[in-house]
Protein backbone atom coordinates (compact mmCIF):
# COMPACT_ATOMS: atom_id res chain seq x y z
CA UNK A 1 0.00 0.00 0.00
CA UNK A 2 2.79 2.35 0.65
CA UNK A 3 3.89 1.93 -2.96
CA UNK A 4 0.38 2.74 -4.03
CA UNK A 5 0.34 5.90 -1.83
CA UNK A 6 3.65 7.03 -3.29
CA UNK A 7 2.30 6.53 -6.79
CA UNK A 8 -0.78 8.63 -6.01
CA UNK A 9 1.44 11.30 -4.42
CA UNK A 10 3.67 11.39 -7.53
CA UNK A 11 0.56 11.65 -9.75
CA UNK A 12 -0.76 14.49 -7.55
CA UNK A 13 2.57 16.30 -7.85
CA UNK A 14 2.49 15.89 -11.61
CA UNK A 15 -1.10 17.11 -11.73
CA UNK A 16 -0.23 20.03 -9.49
CA UNK A 17 2.86 20.85 -11.54
CA UNK A 18 1.17 20.50 -14.90
CA UNK A 19 -0.67 23.79 -14.84
CA UNK A 20 2.55 25.56 -13.89
CA UNK A 21 4.32 24.06 -16.90
CA UNK A 22 1.39 24.97 -19.13
CA UNK A 23 1.39 28.49 -17.78
CA UNK A 24 5.12 28.81 -18.41
CA UNK A 25 4.63 27.43 -21.90
CA UNK A 26 1.80 29.92 -22.49
CA UNK A 27 4.00 32.79 -21.25
CA UNK A 28 6.85 31.71 -23.50
CA UNK A 29 4.42 31.30 -26.38
CA UNK A 30 2.94 34.78 -25.73
CA UNK A 31 6.42 36.29 -25.59
CA UNK A 32 7.32 34.54 -28.84
CA UNK A 33 4.10 35.76 -30.49
CA UNK A 34 4.75 39.28 -29.21
CA UNK A 35 8.33 39.27 -30.53
CA UNK A 36 7.14 37.85 -33.86
CA UNK A 37 4.43 40.51 -34.15
CA UNK A 38 6.94 43.26 -33.31
CA UNK A 39 9.35 41.94 -35.94
CA UNK A 40 6.58 41.69 -38.53
CA UNK A 41 5.39 45.22 -37.71
CA UNK A 42 8.95 46.54 -38.04
CA UNK A 43 9.34 44.78 -41.37
CA UNK A 44 6.00 46.15 -42.60
CA UNK A 45 7.02 49.66 -41.48
CA UNK A 46 10.34 49.33 -43.31
CA UNK A 47 8.59 48.11 -46.46
CA UNK A 48 6.06 50.94 -46.31
CA UNK A 49 8.83 53.50 -45.75
CA UNK A 50 10.80 52.15 -48.73
CA UNK A 51 7.75 52.22 -51.00
CA UNK A 52 6.77 55.72 -49.81
CA UNK A 53 10.31 56.96 -50.50
CA UNK A 54 10.17 55.42 -53.96
CA UNK A 55 6.83 57.11 -54.66
CA UNK A 56 8.20 60.45 -53.42
CA UNK A 57 11.25 60.05 -55.70
CA UNK A 58 8.99 59.31 -58.67
CA UNK A 59 6.83 62.35 -57.91
CA UNK A 60 9.91 64.57 -57.55
CA UNK A 61 11.40 63.25 -60.80
CA UNK A 62 8.16 63.78 -62.74
CA UNK A 63 7.84 67.33 -61.36
CA UNK A 64 11.39 68.04 -62.51
CA UNK A 65 10.60 66.63 -65.95
CA UNK A 66 7.48 68.81 -66.10
CA UNK A 67 9.55 71.89 -65.30
CA UNK A 68 11.93 70.95 -68.13
CA UNK A 69 9.18 70.78 -70.78
CA UNK A 70 9.91 74.32 -72.01
CA UNK A 71 13.54 73.26 -72.53
CA UNK A 72 12.40 70.19 -74.51
CA UNK A 73 10.01 72.36 -76.48
CA UNK A 74 12.83 74.78 -77.26
CA UNK A 75 15.10 71.91 -78.38
CA UNK A 76 12.39 70.53 -80.65
CA UNK A 77 11.75 73.99 -82.07
CA UNK A 78 15.49 74.42 -82.70
CA UNK A 79 15.66 71.07 -84.49
CA UNK A 80 12.65 72.03 -86.60
CA UNK A 81 14.23 75.40 -87.44
CA UNK A 82 17.47 73.62 -88.33
CA UNK A 83 15.54 71.21 -90.56
CA UNK A 84 13.74 74.08 -92.28
CA UNK A 85 17.06 75.90 -92.78
CA UNK A 86 18.64 72.74 -94.21
CA UNK A 87 15.74 72.28 -96.63
CA UNK A 88 16.07 75.96 -97.62
CA UNK A 89 19.81 75.49 -98.22
CA UNK A 90 19.19 72.36 -100.30
CA UNK A 91 16.65 74.23 -102.42
CA UNK A 92 18.97 77.27 -102.78
CA UNK A 93 21.96 75.11 -103.76
CA UNK A 94 19.82 73.22 -106.24
CA UNK A 95 18.46 76.42 -107.75
CA UNK A 96 21.98 77.90 -108.10
CA UNK A 97 23.17 74.73 -109.81
CA UNK A 98 20.18 74.85 -112.16
CA UNK A 99 20.89 78.50 -112.99
CA UNK A 100 24.34 77.47 -114.16
CA UNK A 101 22.91 74.55 -116.16
CA UNK A 102 20.24 76.76 -117.74
CA UNK A 103 22.88 79.40 -118.46
CA UNK A 104 24.84 76.73 -120.37
CA UNK A 105 21.74 75.80 -122.37
CA UNK A 106 21.03 79.47 -123.06
CA UNK A 107 24.50 80.04 -124.49
CA UNK A 108 24.14 76.92 -126.64
CA UNK A 109 20.73 78.06 -127.86
CA UNK A 110 22.15 81.48 -128.68
CA UNK A 111 24.98 79.92 -130.70
CA UNK A 112 22.62 77.65 -132.57
CA UNK A 113 19.92 80.24 -133.11
CA UNK A 114 20.66 80.40 -136.79
CA UNK A 115 20.36 76.62 -137.04
CA UNK A 116 17.07 75.60 -138.59
CA UNK A 117 16.85 72.08 -137.21
CA UNK A 118 14.66 73.23 -134.25
CA UNK A 119 16.23 70.75 -131.82
CA UNK A 120 17.30 73.51 -129.49
CA UNK A 121 13.76 74.86 -129.34
CA UNK A 122 12.94 71.82 -127.18
CA UNK A 123 15.50 73.04 -124.66
CA UNK A 124 13.95 76.41 -124.10
CA UNK A 125 15.65 77.81 -120.97
CA UNK A 126 12.41 79.38 -119.74
CA UNK A 127 10.56 76.06 -119.94
CA UNK A 128 13.45 74.25 -118.20
CA UNK A 129 13.51 76.88 -115.43
CA UNK A 130 9.76 76.57 -114.88
CA UNK A 131 9.95 72.75 -114.71
CA UNK A 132 12.82 72.92 -112.23
CA UNK A 133 10.97 75.51 -110.16
CA UNK A 134 7.96 73.19 -109.86
CA UNK A 135 10.22 70.29 -108.96
CA UNK A 136 12.14 72.27 -106.32
CA UNK A 137 8.93 73.62 -104.76
CA UNK A 138 7.46 70.13 -104.60
CA UNK A 139 10.65 68.69 -103.14
CA UNK A 140 10.89 71.48 -100.53
CA UNK A 141 7.25 71.00 -99.50
CA UNK A 142 7.80 67.26 -99.29
CA UNK A 143 10.85 67.62 -97.02
CA UNK A 144 9.12 70.11 -94.72
CA UNK A 145 5.96 68.02 -94.43
CA UNK A 146 7.97 64.86 -93.89
CA UNK A 147 9.99 66.37 -91.05
CA UNK A 148 6.85 67.76 -89.39
CA UNK A 149 4.91 64.50 -89.80
CA UNK A 150 7.86 62.39 -88.65
CA UNK A 151 8.15 64.36 -85.45
CA UNK A 152 4.41 64.18 -84.77
CA UNK A 153 4.14 60.47 -85.56
CA UNK A 154 7.21 59.65 -83.45
CA UNK A 155 5.66 61.49 -80.51
CA UNK A 156 2.41 59.56 -81.00
CA UNK A 157 4.27 56.22 -81.18
CA UNK A 158 6.28 57.10 -78.07
CA UNK A 159 3.13 58.07 -76.14
CA UNK A 160 1.39 54.85 -77.22
CA UNK A 161 4.42 52.85 -76.06
CA UNK A 162 4.27 54.59 -72.68
CA UNK A 163 0.54 53.89 -72.36
CA UNK A 164 1.13 50.23 -73.26
CA UNK A 165 3.92 50.03 -70.68
CA UNK A 166 1.58 51.49 -68.05
CA UNK A 167 -1.14 48.96 -68.92
CA UNK A 168 1.38 46.08 -68.84
CA UNK A 169 2.68 47.17 -65.42
CA UNK A 170 -0.88 47.39 -64.07
CA UNK A 171 -1.57 43.86 -65.32
CA UNK A 172 1.72 42.61 -63.83
CA UNK A 173 0.95 44.22 -60.46
CA UNK A 174 -2.54 42.70 -60.48
CA UNK A 175 -1.11 39.27 -61.31
CA UNK A 176 1.45 39.57 -58.49
CA UNK A 177 -1.24 40.69 -56.02
CA UNK A 178 -3.51 37.79 -57.00
CA UNK A 179 -0.60 35.37 -56.65
CA UNK A 180 0.26 36.68 -53.16
CA UNK A 181 -3.39 36.41 -52.08
CA UNK A 182 -3.55 32.84 -53.39
CA UNK A 183 -0.34 31.86 -51.60
CA UNK A 184 -1.58 33.50 -48.40
CA UNK A 185 -4.94 31.70 -48.58
CA UNK A 186 -3.23 28.39 -49.23
CA UNK A 187 -0.89 28.94 -46.27
CA UNK A 188 -3.78 29.84 -43.98
CA UNK A 189 -5.81 26.86 -45.18
CA UNK A 190 -2.84 24.53 -44.73
CA UNK A 191 -2.19 25.91 -41.22
CA UNK A 192 -5.87 25.55 -40.29
CA UNK A 193 -5.92 21.94 -41.49
CA UNK A 194 -2.79 21.20 -39.48
CA UNK A 195 -4.25 22.80 -36.34
CA UNK A 196 -7.55 20.96 -36.77
CA UNK A 197 -5.86 17.60 -37.19
CA UNK A 198 -3.72 18.12 -34.06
Amino acid sequence: MSARKEEIKVNENIAVNEPKNTTKFNKDNNNFNERTNNTLNQQQDAINKTLDNTLNNVIRTTHEATREIPLYTQCIAEYQEQTVQTVKNIASDFIEAEKRVIGSFQSQVDRNNGNTNGVWDLYNPQRIAENYAVMVNSFTSYLLNTSKNTLASNMRVYNRALEQTRDNLKACAKTNTNFIHTVKEQSVNSYNKEVNTN
